[in-house]
């Protein structure tokens, strides 16, 4: 059993009541399941990158905000594009679209926080990835801290309703390996 057709399995079980996020519908699915492993493979939280996607994309690889954010991680290519190496903001915007490598990209973003300032330590990294090292400075210091809750929350929503499917996607792609 392929591994998307099993996970279609494993959501037909649980049912659309415990589907809050919508998993089963459109191409939602696909990336979830990317996103698990590509976590399993880079040694991620899984149910970090999940929740970071759901709150900043609900999963949808071409979502474009009014801030020019793009892709699943929502990534600003007006902050990062340098730093990853291309020579304009419409190149990273363009690359962004691929979803793989939005979600690497994102991944290292919340990485480079948490690994590199004090101010960015544990679930502050959620604060960094959305406002910032300087977040605590903001004027939107309140919108900051909320969208660190609702990742927070959404971590513990994805564990209460998800961890079978998760886990069982996790436990195919660590034998494959």
């Amino acid at each position: 059993m392929s591994l998307i057709s099993g996970f279609l399995h494993l959501t037909l079980l649980v049912g659309s009541c415990c589907d809050p996020y919508g998993i089963n519908r459109g191409n939602k699915k696909e990336h979830f399941v990317n996103i698990i492993k590509y976590a399993e493979q880079k040694q991620h939280d899984p149910y970090e990158l999940l929740a970071i996607a759901i709150t900043e994309s609900s999963l949808k690889p071409n979502a474009y905000s009014r801030t020019k954010d793009v892709g699943l991680f929502q990534v600003n290519c007006r902050w990062w594009y340098k730093k990853f190496g291309y020579k304009t903001i419409k190149q990273c915007e363009s690359a962004l679209k691929d979803p793989h490598l939005n979600m690497s990209k994102g991944a290292y973003i919340l990485n480079y926080f948490r690994n590199t300032y004090k101010q960015c330590k544990g679930n502050n990294a959620y604060r960094c990835y959305n406002g910032g090292q300087g977040w605590f400075r903001s004027k939107n210091k309140d919108k900051i801290i909320r969208y660190e809750k609702k990742i927070r929350e959404r971590k513990s929503i994805l564990k209460k309703y998800y961890t079978d499917t998760i886990e069982d996607i996790r436990e195919q792609y660590k034998n494959r390996s």
